[in-house]
């Protein structure tokens, strides 16, 4: 009897210390995981932090039909992010304003989806041009987009929340793209470090 207990204990206590990392691992708490001022590309000032409750995506065309494409995009993207918890830092670097943010559910997938189904209704000069992960990040399967030189805007799910850092340039001038890539990988990296 004491063997049986001992082996279905040990088998118990195996398969608990065999359990992936990420299955062990706390929920992702927003407020904890964004970038803190010094953790923004060096030399980068006005470091402020905002936090709220989302009720509608910002930054896609609007008055699109209800039974478009776009329409229907742009509805299943706010039902993903209905309620979500955002929380964003925002510092300028040069010419560059950054803004690194973590919202508190996965909605990359939903934003790509209404970003494709709304290309077609946005002004050439201002339609969005989808990039190519860089290998270190690809595994995450981002969805990374430039409208113009202006902006470069990347969105990828790491451990249940989505990641979210974009970089402007001041007086439509170009973004940086050396800090915007600095500023994703560091993001990233802090969210899939927290405990």
């Amino acid at each position: 009897m004491n063997a049986r207990r001992w082996v279905a204990g040990s088998a118990a206590a195996a398969a608990i210390i065999s359990l992936p990392a990420g299955a062990q691992a706390a929920p992702v708490v927003p407020q904890q995981a964004v970038l803190a001022a010094h953790e923004f590309p060096g030399g980068s000032t006005g470091y402020k932090v905002e936090r709220e409750t989302l009720t509608a995506p910002d930054g896609l065309p609007e008055g699109s039909p209800a039974d478009s494409p776009c329409g229907a995009g742009l509805a299943a993207l706010a039902r993903a992010m209905e309620g979500t918890e955002i929380v964003e830092a925002e510092a300028v670097h040069g010419t560059t304003e950054l803004e690194a943010s973590v919202l508190s559910r996965p909605v990359t997938a939903a934003r790509s989806a209404a970003t494709e189904a709304c290309r077609a209704d946005v002004d050439a000069a201002d339609r969005p041009t989808i990039l190519a992960a860089p290998d270190d990040l690809a595994r995450l399967k981002p969805f990374i987009m430039a409208v113009g030189r202006n902006t470069l805007q990347a969105w990828v799910d790491v451990r249940g929340v989505t990641v979210i850092v974009e970089a402007e340039g001041k007086k439509d001038g170009a973004a940086d793209s050396d800090v915007f890539w600095q500023t994703l990988r560091s993001q990233v990296a802090k969210v899939e470090r927290q405990p």
